[in-house]
């Protein structure tokens, strides 16, 4: 009989099965509770869901599944670069944002090299890096300093092994918005340095509109930027998975050359154009997030034995500061009621004094904090 795990590459033997935030699947099994009775905070996507226009278009396009998808979908590239203010040609796709985190990785990381991420921030960069055998570098962003990133930190880890800078704006799982200057200042760095900044703004849509701002329109000016970009997250398409990525026409040439083909589904494609198109679903959604972070943040703010940290997207970041409740035992408590919450223990930066809750309608985030209440308070 052949050993299989001696033939596995040695970067890929020491891998486990990786995802991020809640599975309703297997909670469902799990608490015996049907998926549409669960209340989901742990994943932060649009309260809403998705747009009717999006799941329309899935509807009108069902004929199109019989033929494989089009592989160079100039008529999205059009719509997205549109939305995104660049070119066509900036413009990648990927089956989901994840499919490009891994992809730039593939493409630029090797053995010897290394990548720079500030923590805590989303663990799927981290994944990705094991997974192509990469080496990191961590800079620790201070909870008593609102997590802030310091710039002249991040500058001072760029060594000559140095490939790839990760940031996430807004970041996750903190909700901290950096300033536009300082992202500038890094990329230059990093430019001067030969260095790849890949900057994640899968969460940019859900912030208020007089602080949103999107660093796409700077690929042009400086070639080692990548901007990602999701449709997970605001339009609430994670289940038909697309995302894509903006940068200049070298890097986005470089990054079709390897990805696999035929990874993007049609319906999918006609979603997104739909999605990206729909100004009713994206002014209500926004009105809804902002109002209701606020109410959020205020109610759990006045709980004794939590602190809320100041958020400018769609999830709140809580530390207990209560002595013996743990993020763990919040977690649990509230599956039993059939919430699922973002249990932070696991970030590279955090601990088990750390959750995460999106921000949903009204009336379900009310079930959720009057849960908390009672959980924190019976501990």
């Amino acid at each position: 009989m052949v050993d299989v795990s001696k033939l596995v590459k040695k970067s890929l033997r020491n891998l486990t099965p990786y995802f991020h935030g809640g599975n309703v699947w297997k909670f469902s099994e799990t608490y015996g509770i049907p998926l549409n009775e669960i209340l989901d905070f742990s994943i932060s996507t649009n309260p809403f869901g998705a747009p009717e226009t999006a799941l329309e278009k899935i509807q009108g396009h069902l004929d199109v599944v019989q033929h494989y998808p089009d592989p160079d979908p100039e008529w999205l590239f059009q719509a997205l670069s549109k939305s995104a203010n660049v070119e066509a040609k900036n413009v990648i796709l990927g089956n989901g944002s994840t499919e490009l985190i891994y992809l730039f990785n593939e493409v630029f990381l090797e053995d010897e090299y290394e990548a720079v991420i500030p923590v805590p921030s989303f663990s799927e960069y981290k994944a990705a890096i094991e997974r192509f055998g990469g080496n990191m570098t961590f800079l620790r962003c201070d909870a008593a300093k609102g997590f802030q990133l310091n710039v002249k930190e991040l500058e001072n880890t760029i060594s000559k092994k140095t490939r790839i800078i990760f940031l996430c704006n807004p970041n996750s799982p903190t909700g901290v918005l950096y300033d536009k200057s300082d992202l500038l200042q890094i990329i230059k760095v990093a430019e001067e340095n030969n260095v790849l900044v890949f900057l994640d703004e899968d969460y940019i849509d859900f912030v208020d509109d007089d602080k949103r701002y999107s660093m796409a329109e700077y690929v042009n000016k400086y070639n080692n930027l990548f901007v990602l970009r999701s449709l997970t997250k605001f339009f609430g398409l994670a289940g038909v998975r697309i995302g894509y990525g903006i940068g200049s026409p070298e890097l986005i040439t470089t990054l079709k050359n390897v990805q696999m083909p035929w990874s993007v589904n049609s319906l999918a494609m006609f979603a997104t154009e739909a999605a990206i198109n729909d100004d009713e679903f994206i002014q209500k959604s926004r009105l809804l997030v902002s109002q209701s972070r606020k109410e959020m943040q205020d109610e759990l703010n006045a709980v004794h034995g939590l602190k809320v940290h100041p958020s400018e997207t769609n999830f709140l970041l809580i530390e207990i500061t209560k002595a013996g409740v743990t993020s763990t035992q919040i977690k649990e408590g509230l599956a039993k009621k059939g919430m699922l919450i973002r249990d932070c223990k696991d970030f590279d930066g955090l601990n088990n004094r750390f959750f995460r809750v999106t921000v949903r309608k009204p009336e379900e985030n009310k079930k959720l904090i009057d849960q908390i209440k009672v959980l924190v308070n019976t501990k």
